[in-house]
């Protein structure tokens, strides 16, 4: 037996909150972190299982996490809504009840829990910063152990609703413009190993190197650079320029958007191309910016999925102006 897991359920609600047009059960987005305990029994007791705290803690004792207990108590039912209704609140009872048995779905429920409060505006991170701290150890540990550390990875980034390894870079990437150094230091370097994409760790390595020695960190962009051309990444390409965009780096920002020109796929690509353009004339306080926005005007009602052609005449204008400037 299977079950959709609490991290799928934690989606589900995530994307309802955000669209609640989105159809689902009450059942399926409710708080079960609210519920009293009596509660959760009764409601279990509704779904057709009698238990207490006493009799659940018996079951826990012989389970790991809770999908098996739920594979305990539920294995005969054929009935998935009751199963899933089921396992969501005897996993909410053994995060309750059995907090002397950690296991891996509830870690990163409580990780979820923690990475929505820090995406709604709370500026307490101490307890985030704490578990992303465990679980960098649990990685750790398991790649002592042999354990391929991008699959060990991928495999626990399973149990979040979360993108986990979106939500380190940016999380790190705040962190650095907070000049919270060690933190991020901390982050960028204890994660590196396990992320899929390293080049976005090099990247934060050159932000966290610049914060120190400016020159430093234009070499290692530059090396950074020789990597994407040989595996190009157009977002990553974006997020070079946005961070170049007020540096006053002209050449290397010219060198940056040259990288970027050939992989526009796609009018969105450009449109975001546009943007960055736009910022980074309003940077130099030059006057192009006019020009940029124009253009943005312009084709503001343009499908963004409609294929975008290299030779377009709005790029190659601001390939122009952009070579002007940086000679």
């Amino acid at each position: 037996m299977s079950f959709q897991g609490r991290a799928w359920y934690n989606l589900l609600r995530m994307n309802h909150k955000e669209d609640p047009t989105t159809e689902v059960e009450n059942w399926q987005i409710a708080d079960y972190r609210s519920s009293p305990v009596s509660e959760l029994f009764k409601s279990l007791k509704d779904l057709g299982l009698h238990l207490d705290v006493d009799s659940i803690l018996l079951y826990t004792e012989k389970c790991t996490c809770p999908e098996e207990l739920a594979e305990c108590l539920l294995g005969d039912a054929d009935d998935v809504d009751k199963l899933e209704r089921s396992y969501l609140i005897l996993f909410e009872l053994w995060r309750r009840l059995c907090t002397h048995k950690q296991s891996l779905s509830i870690f990163c429920d409580e990780l979820d829990v923690q990475i929505e409060l820090y995406d709604s505006g709370s500026e307490n991170d101490d307890l985030l910063i704490q578990m992303l701290t465990e679980l960098e150890d649990i990685l750790d540990k398991q790649a002592d152990e042999g354990e391929n550390p991008k699959i060990m990875f991928k495999l626990i980034s399973s149990f979040l609703a979360h993108d986990l390894e979106t939500f380190l870079y940016d999380f790190s990437t705040r962190q650095i413009e907070a000049q919270n150094d060690v933190v991020a230091s901390e982050l960028v370097d204890g994660y590196y190993a396990y992320v899929q994409d390293e080049m976005w760790s090099d990247f934060l390595r050159v932000r966290l190197v610049a914060l120190a020695d400016y020159s430093e960190a234009t070499t290692l962009l530059q090396r950074l650079l020789e990597k994407i051309q040989d595996e190009p990444n157009l977002d990553l390409l974006f997020e070079i320029l946005r961070y170049l965009t007020y540096e006053e780096e002209i050449p290397l920002f010219y060198n940056v958007f040259e990288l970027s020109e050939n992989l526009l796929e796609k009018e969105e690509d450009f449109h975001t191309m546009l943007e960055i353009i736009a910022n980074y004339f309003n940077a130099l306080d030059r006057e192009e910016e006019d020009l940029i926005n124009e253009m943005m005007e312009r084709r503001k009602n343009e499908d963004c999925e409609k294929q975008f052609q290299i030779a377009d005449p709005d790029l190659l204008k601001i390939k122009k102006l952009l070579e002007t400037i940086s000679v």
